[in-house]
C-alpha cells in the first residue's frame, strides 16, 4: 500500500520537567480516518504539530506521506491541510485576501469548491478575521484546509465553536471528501460522537503513549459496567478477560468488557453486589482510557 499516511516511532518530548510523550509509537494507513482523543494535556496538539514539522520532539520519528516532519518538501506540504485549535491567524486580514495569500502556495487550491464552501456555510470575506465571530474564525480555517484538496488532512479540535448544525455539516463534507478522494485523516477532538460519524478507528492518548487504540466497529461492542458491593465480594469477581478495570473507590469497580462478557456476567455476580450497565455510549467507554 506504499508510505504510511502518518507515522511515529519512539516519539518523545517534554516540556522542562514534565514529559509530554514518552517513546509513542503510531502507524496510519493512507485513507484512513482515525480520531484522537484523550484529557486535557495529554499530549494531542504536541502530537499533532511535530508531525506537521511546527515543533521538534526530543527523539524518535515522525513522517508524512513517507517524508520526514523534520524535513517536509514543498510538495509534500501542498499535499497537506491543517486545522488549528485557535483559527485566529493572519488576523488582520480579510477572509478573502488570506484564502488569496494561502491559495498561492497551493497548486491543487479549487476555487470553485471553495467558493461553493463559502456560500453554503456563511462565511464572510470581506471582514477582518479578527472581527469575525469564534466559530466564523474555525469555518474559514477548515475552508482554508479542505480548498487546497488535501491528501492528507490534520485537525486539531476544529468545531469545538462550532454550533450543532455546523458540526454536522463539517462532519458531512469530510465524509464525502473521503469517500470521493480516500484522504487520510488525523482529526483531534473531544466531542467523541463528531468523530464517531467519520472515523474509522478510535486511539486514546494517555500517560505519554497510546493508551486504547481500536476499529470504531470494535468500540461499538463495548460496554462500561460500574460494579458496587462490598471488597470481599468484588475481590472473587474474575477480571482477567476485560478490556479495562478501574477502582474508582472502595466498593466500586468500573469495567469496560464486550456486550456478551457483560451479559454472560451479570447473572453470575454474587448476591449482595449490583451492576448498571452504560451501553451504547462511546464517549463513556472510550473516558475509561483517559483517566
Amino acid at each position: 500500500m506504499g508510505d504510511d499516511a502518518f507515522r511515529c516511532a519512539g516519539l518523545k518530548k517534554s516540556f522542562r520537567h514534565r514529559r509530554v510523550l514518552t517513546g509513542l509509537d503510531l502507524s496510519v494507513a493512507p485513507g484512513e480516518t482515525v480520531g484522537l482523543l484523550g484529557a486535557n494535556g495529554a499530549g494531542k496538539t504536541t502530537l499533532l504539530q511535530i508531525l506537521l514539522g511546527l515543533m521538534p520532539s526530543d527523539s524518535g520519528s515522525a513522517s508524512i506521506g513517507g517524508e520526514p516532519s523534520t524535513a517536509l518538501s514543498a510538495q509534500a506540504r501542498a499535499r497537506i491541510g491543517y486545522v488549528p485549535q485557535s483559527p485566529n491567524q493572519f488576523a488582520w486580514l480579510t477572509g478573502g485576501a488570506m484564502l488569496k495569500y494561502i491559495g498561492a502556495f497551493y497548486p491543487r487550491f479549487d476555487w470553485d469548491y471553495t467558493k461553493a464552501l463559502i456560500k453554503r456555510w456563511q462565511v464572510s470575506l470581506k471582514t477582518p478575521i479578527a472581527v469575525l465571530s469564534p466559530g466564523q474564525q474555525q469555518r474559514l480555517s477548515i475552508i482554508r484546509a479542505l480548498g487546497a484538496r488535501p491528501d492528507f488532512l490534520i485537525l486539531d479540535e476544529p468545531i469545538a465553536a462550532l454550533d450543532p448544525a455546523t458540526r454536522i455539516a463539517v462532519i458531512d463534507e469530510l465524509t464525502s471528501e473521503h469517500r470521493a478522494r480516500g484522504i487520510s485523516v488525523l482529526f483531534s477532538s473531544h466531542i467523541t460522537a463528531d468523530l464517531e460519524r467519520l472515523c474509522s478507528r478510535f486511539i486514546v492518548l494517555a500517560q505519554g503513549g497510546i493508551a486504547f487504540d481500536e476499529s470504531t466497529a470494535r468500540c461499538r461492542n463495548l460496554t462500561r459496567l460500574v460494579i458496587q458491593g462490598d471488597e470481599s465480594l468484588l475481590e472473587t469477581i474474575p477480571t482477567a478477560e476485560w478490556r479495562q478495570v478501574r477502582r474508582s473507590r472502595a466498593g466500586e469497580r468500573i469495567v469496560v468488557a464486550e456486550r456478551q462478557q457483560i451479559a454472560d456476567l451479570l447473572p453470575r455476580l454474587p448476591a449482595g453486589v449490583t451492576a448498571e450497565a452504560y451501553d451504547g455510549d462511546l464517549e463513556v467507554v472510550l473516558s475509561e482510557w483517559m483517566q
